[in-house]
């Protein structure tokens, strides 16, 4: 994620939509582009361990993924029950287009993604946690290859308790 997609990111976590599963007491809406560059922007140019990404269909910005080494949060992967901390990975995704959601771009993304964290980052797992209620998500991660471990509270906060999300797993592929 570059500066020019900071106004992108404000105005697909204002869609509600979007803001309904990313709004937590942390990461408030109505998103503004100050919160945007202060908690976001700086993550590329820092050497973070968490990588943004800008979801492109056609040459056509429309959604977001970040993805990050679970081992970079040892301690709240530990809690959370995530499977081998040390080679799993964890990841986020939003399709911020309103007439680009359920049309299969979000799975597609996921699956590609994963591809490259097996490929790239040698992930021996990526786990993620996505609100019980979501169910356009777990639709979107179960056809990406993941698969519904169990349902724990997630460390995201959001008006002042902690959400019930499923920990949905997906496997590095054998070979």
């Amino acid at each position: 994620m570059r500066d020019g997609d900071h106004d992108l990111f404000v105005r697909w976590r204002n869609e509600p939509h979007v803001a309904r599963w990313w709004t937590t007491d942390d990461d408030p809406s109505p998103m503004t582009l100050e919160h945007v560059v202060e908690t976001y922007g700086p993550r590329a140019e820092d050497g973070s361990w968490v990588t943004g990404c800008i979801i492109a269909v056609a040459d056509r910005p429309i959604g977001y993924a970040q993805f990050y080494p679970w081992a970079a949060e040892s301690d709240e992967a530990r809690e959370l029950g995530i499977p081998d901390v040390d080679g799993s990975y964890g990841l986020d995704i939003f399709i911020g287009e309103p007439d680009m959601i359920d049309r299969g771009v979000g799975s597609r993304a996921v699956a590609a993604l994963a591809r490259h964290l097996f490929d790239e980052h040698d992930a021996t797992s990526i786990a993620l946690l996505t609100p019980v209620g979501n169910g356009r998500a777990h639709r979107a991660y179960e056809k990406a290859g993941f698969h519904k471990v169990r349902q724990i509270l997630d460390t995201d906060v959001v008006d002042g308790e902690r959400r019930m999300s499923w920990l949905m797993v997906r496997e590095r592929p054998l070979g």
